[in-house]
């Protein structure tokens, strides 16, 4: 019979939501638990941008100084637009924050770091540390007990996974030669970040093995596909959009002069890009694929993303770029 333990909230999902709570109940003395699938923090990539708000947070929590030191600063926006004859010119340039609007500005900090910072607020006020590789298979929820404050009315069932099940599988695309993975052990991995690395090593103790966990709260935050919320029955309402944009974080060569300031650049024909310079000296692309081939029924077809890769993204910002080179030989993440 797999083991019971009671919980007052069971997290899923450690991402800087399920963080941003772990974090909170911890300081608050509330008993909590965080699970995710995945055995270890992320290393680089994901969501980028901290607003001012975000940072006043951050600075009321205590660490704001930590992503104040180490995010790239926004400075100015350069906004590049086609000229009469269609070629890229840059039409103004503003600053990136409102004057005035707070004593920070925006900043860009990759999530891995971010997560970081919450980690260690997590341990600095005595709470449980996240458990890696851990996902949810059942979920019941008995609704007489609900309105009772002593009961523990959640009851989940926790399945602990293997290093190799909890660890993203990994691509290896060439991109300008450069063989790539999929962003999780990679160039950013900073000195307080091997510690995950060791404990992933440790999953297999547990691979296999089921628990059962009693909670009076449950928190989703397992993402855009959560399992949690399919479990409770709801469904993102609204439409897609069939709009594609990759994402490249690289260390540029190129002859743009604004390549080292946020930019947004709308070509004649081609698409657009938006430059975010960031940390470690990479720049972000995020750049509008307008070429890639569809998959399914005409009117309800989707860009067929099995065709999208590093190369792909890349001569698409070439082409909106023109005519100024732009190529790179460390490409630090791709999505």
């Amino acid at each position: 019979m797999a083991p019971f333990s009671h919980t007052d909230v069971l997290i899923v999902g450690a991402g800087p939501a399920g963080l941003m709570m772990a974090a909170w109940l911890a300081r608050c003395g509330v008993d909590a638990r965080c699970v995710d699938k995945r055995g270890t923090k992320i290393f680089n990539g994901q969501a980028d941008g901290l607003q001012c708000r975000t940072l006043e947070i951050f600075d009321s929590l205590g660490f704001g100084h930590r992503a104040w030191r180490e995010a790239n600063h926004m400075l100015e926006i350069c906004l590049w637009n086609p000229d009469e004859s269609g070629v890229i010119r840059r039409s103004d340039r503003i600053p990136d924050t409102i004057p005035g609007i707070s004593r920070f500005q925006q900043v860009v900090l990759h999530q891995g770091r971010i997560e970081r910072f919450f980690l260690d607020l997590i341990e600095e006020y005595g709470g449980h540390a996240v458990e890696r590789g851990v996902v949810p298979t059942k979920l019941d929820v008995d609704e007489s007990l609900v309105e009772d404050a002593s009961a523990y009315p959640i009851t989940v069932n926790l399945r602990h996974l293997s290093e190799e099940e909890a660890t993203p599988t990994q691509s290896a695309t060439s991109a300008n030669g450069q063989a790539i993975h999929d962003g999780l052990f990679r160039s950013n991995l900073a000195v307080d970040d091997t510690a995950d690395l060791l404990a992933a090593s440790s999953l297999n103790d547990k691979a296999n093995t089921e628990e059962t966990v009693k909670a009076k709260y449950m928190l989703g935050a397992d993402g855009a596909h959560s399992w949690v919320r399919n479990q409770l029955g709801f469904t993102l309402e609204g439409d897609s959009t069939d709009y594609i944009w990759g994402v490249l974080d690289i260390i540029p060569i190129t002859d743009f002069p604004d390549i080292r300031m946020r930019c947004a650049i709308h070509s004649a024909s081609s698409g657009s890009v938006m430059v975010i310079p960031r940390e470690n000296k990479l720049v972000r692309l995020y750049i509008q694929l307008t070429t890639t081939e569809k998959t399914g029924d005409e009117g309800g077809a989707k860009a067929d993303r099995s065709k999208i890769n590093p190369q792909v993204i890349l001569e698409a910002a070439q082409r909106i770029m023109a005519p100024y080179k732009l190529s790179y030989r460390v490409l630090d993440w791709v999505s």
